[in-house]
């Protein structure tokens, strides 16, 4: 099956809120554990895409199979600087298309002017981290017990990229 990079659509919401909610539900690779309301996901990817923002989505047959974001941040002493957030099914991940996207994102993000992209990683997502740094992430830090679920705490390594 053929799966392409494509920047975000309307069209897409619901795929992407599915696969969201799916990544979500997993509890290990993004600091949600299920999906926020679809009306705030919909104002959220909207608000980003409508400032052609830096999204993109992975789609196989109208399907979103993946995704990778970098959000601005809106404190203007800080807008030079926006946070990575991405994620794949299960089915898809090991196939190249998170550094599809990522390679995608930093780019855009570059035309749309971010001068850094930051991303918070769990300790414990090492092909994630391994991503990061072949992209060009390099770690800033570590804060420990940075998440608590189910009364197991959790590392988190910050990284960055300079554009």
């Amino acid at each position: 099956m053929n799966t392409q990079i494509i920047y975000a659509d309307k069209k897409y919401f619901l795929s992407f809120y599915e696969t969201l909610s799916i990544v979500a539900k997993e509890r290990i690779y993004i600091e949600m554990i299920e999906a926020p309301p679809f009306a705030d996901v919909c104002a959220f990817q909207s608000g980003l895409v409508e400032k052609n923002g830096p999204i993109y989505y992975a789609v196989q047959d109208d399907r979103v199979v993946g995704w990778c974001d970098v959000f601005p941040n809106e404190n203007i002493r800080q807008s030079h600087r926006g946070s990575l957030g991405m994620g794949l099914l299960p089915e898809f991940r090991g196939q190249r298309l998170g550094y599809q996207l990522l390679s995608k994102v930093v780019e855009h993000a570059k035309l749309f002017g971010l001068e850094k992209i930051e991303l918070n990683v769990y300790t414990s997502n090492v092909n994630a981290i391994a991503l990061y740094r072949k992209s060009g992430f390099v770690e800033e830090g570590l804060i420990k017990h940075y998440r608590k679920l189910d009364g197991q705490y959790f590392d988190c390594l910050t990284m960055a990229k300079f554009l």
